[in-house]
């Protein structure tokens, strides 16, 4: 699971939504005919610079859009189906009948691009480095390993539970953990590290826990790579390089370099997508009818499994209404998603009630509260919460003071602007008053970390195939750079999300009932204004042979050492 996305979405508000586009066959594989020809540079268009391209410490998207392309899972998840297949590893792993037992076997001759052979000690490392981490939020995705709390402790100087010989690493587990075969492949990280190189900054045999790995010169000078692709260098402002990996496992990338190019916002990526100086790129709706009329470019269409969303911190101290369910209620029924849906993803993608979204084997929408537009409701719900109006139209709270309060987003991503407009004026007509705030990608993670600091702001998630919304949710999950940064605490929910993780029943129907429930709280409790799942709209040069995205792997991440540009 990713933390906020940068996904793209509309800009502007438009009265007539355009019709959903209807996404041609891959279409981008060579004709048989054809011989690739190797060489040339693909160029990815971004918003943002990366915070760190080392995963244990990553928390957004920008990041993970680097360091995915160097430091990869034992198992990845399969383009067309959504479930684990094999990465470095042969397949997904093998899993004892008492689920306490997980096996990899190591596909042979794994090299990183040093030379540096691939070891079970790589893993053991990263999972170690997660452990003792102070910055990261993953540590849920392996404390349940035998040993793991008390090598974070400082116990011992070892992960006990992690074993591993020339072809295989094993892994012992405290208590059954339903996400095992999805969510342990990247050791807690989502990829692996090479040991060799990162033991020069941390050493994962010290018991000293004031030590870890996040903060040394490799977080941004990646040493090696198990991708097609090896770090070269980093423009802040302007671009990251990669180039080519001659010992990738699955064979030679034919493209020479990989660029992700910084760009102001969404409309100049999009620019730079018509003139060609942008390889593939996401597009936001409203310049589908625009995009679609070049004819250099193929277009495909998926359904995504992210959402955008209104946060609210139930622990903000300029803001203390926003602990109150009924307020936060008032706060979905007082801005019009519908609209949102249609006038801003012109209707490209799906309303959103709760976490799981629609796409996801997880969700089932029954129960669920369809919140629409009602300022006489929302103004009633403010109202038996303890507020009273005042003469100036602002609602006061219970201790005097009125309603006003901070909304963020990042700047340059016009959807999220144009909600965040939309929001101070809906949210104006019932009573309460909107201070808005810009800011950069970064600031906006940063502002947001869990605290008093801040009260609303607009982002969105990246989730992962498997559904496991714990770092999300769980009330444990509340410290600084942990992922529930809203204050969500609801002793349901915690059980449900335990239930999810822990069995003992691991089964799909078990585990969609779940998180059924999950979802059944949060839609009641609002500590979001969940508004929508934007579909994920690519386009990319036709020149780009072998392009071919999937449902799982919409930017053909699956496939990228086959890709070529014909001439």
């Amino acid at each position: 699971m990713r933390r906020f996305t940068a996904l793209f979405g509309a800009a502007l508000m438009v009265a007539v939504a355009c019709g959903a586009p209807t996404p041609p066959s891959s279409g981008g594989s060579p004709v048989a005919s054809e011989q690739p020809v190797p060489g040339g540079r693909i160029v990815e268009g971004s918003t943002g610079d990366p915070k760190t391209m080392q995963p244990v410490i990553s928390t957004d998207t920008t990041s993970s859009g680097v360091w995915s392309w160097l430091y990869f899972g034992l198992t990845r998840v399969n383009r067309d189906t959504g479930e684990t297949e094999g990465n470095l590893a042969v397949d997904a792993p093998k899993l004892s009948a008492d689920g306490l037992t997980v096996t990899y076997t190591l596909r042979d001759n794994l090299v990183w691009s040093d030379g540096t052979p691939f070891t079970g000690e790589d893993y053991k490392y990263t999972v170690e480095a997660v452990m003792r981490s102070k910055k990261t939020v993953r540590k849920s995705a392996v404390n349940t390993i035998v040993g793991a709390k008390d090598y974070e402790a400082g116990k011992t100087d070892s992960i006990s539970g992690i074993t591993y010989d020339a072809k295989t690493i094993t892994i012992k587990l405290e208590k059954v953990f339903c996400p095992a075969i999805a969510g342990l492949g990247g050791g807690g990280a989502g990829g692996i590290l090479p040991s060799k190189a990162f033991k020069t900054v941390w050493d994962n045999k010290s018991t000293d826990t004031s030590k870890n790995i996040d903060d040394n010169p490799l977080n941004m000078n990646p040493p090696a790579s198990m991708g097609p692709f090896v770090f070269k260098e980093f423009k802040p402002g302007v671009q990251v390089t990669l180039t080519k990996n001659p010992k990738y496992f699955r064979g030679e990338p034919l493209i020479d370099e990989y660029v992700i190019k910084n760009y102001a916002d969404a409309t100049a990526v999009k620019n730079a997508l018509l003139t060609g100086e942008v390889s593939f790129a996401g597009i936001e709706a409203k310049d589908y009818d625009e995009v679609k009329k070049n004819d250099s470019l193929k277009f495909f269409q998926f359904k995504s499994l992210g959402y955008t969303y209104i946060g609210w911190n139930a622990k903000g101290a300029k803001a203390p209404w926003l602990a109150n369910k009924q307020v936060r209620q008032a706060l979905w029924y007082g801005i019009n998603v519908d609209a949102i849906v249609q006038k801003i993803v012109f209707g490209l993608g799906t309303k959103a009630l709760a976490h799981n979204p629609p796409v996801s084997w997880a969700y089932d929408g029954s129960g669920l509260t369809d919140y629409k537009l009602d300022v006489a409701k929302a103004k009633s719900l403010l109202e038996q919460a303890g507020a009273k109006m005042g003469s100036d139209g602002v609602y006061r709270w219970s201790d005097g003071s009125p309603m006003k309060m901070r909304i963020e987003t990042n700047q340059g991503n016009n959807a999220r602007e144009t909600i965040l407009q939309l929001a101070q004026e809906q949210y104006k007509a019932i009573g309460i008053t909107i201070d808005p705030v810009l800011e950069s990608f970064n600031q906006l993670l940063d502002r947001t970390d869990p605290g008093p600091d801040f009260e609303g702001f607009i982002i969105g998630w990246s989730l992962g195939a498997d559904p496991d919304p714990y770092s999300i949710w769980h009330s444990s999950q509340q410290g600084k750079g942990q992922f529930n940064n809203v204050g969500y605490s609801n002793p349901a929910v915690d059980k449900a999300l335990e239930d999810n993780r822990n069995g003992p029943d691991c089964s799909k129907d078990a585990r969609r009932k779940a998180n059924h429930a999950v979802d059944l709280n949060l839609n009641q409790d609002a500590p979001y204004t969940f508004l929508y799942s934007a579909d994920v709209l690519r386009f990319a040069q036709k020149d780009i042979q072998s392009f071919d995205p999937k449902p799982f792997s919409t930017a053909s991440a699956w496939n990228i050492e086959k890709w070529w540009i014909k001439k």
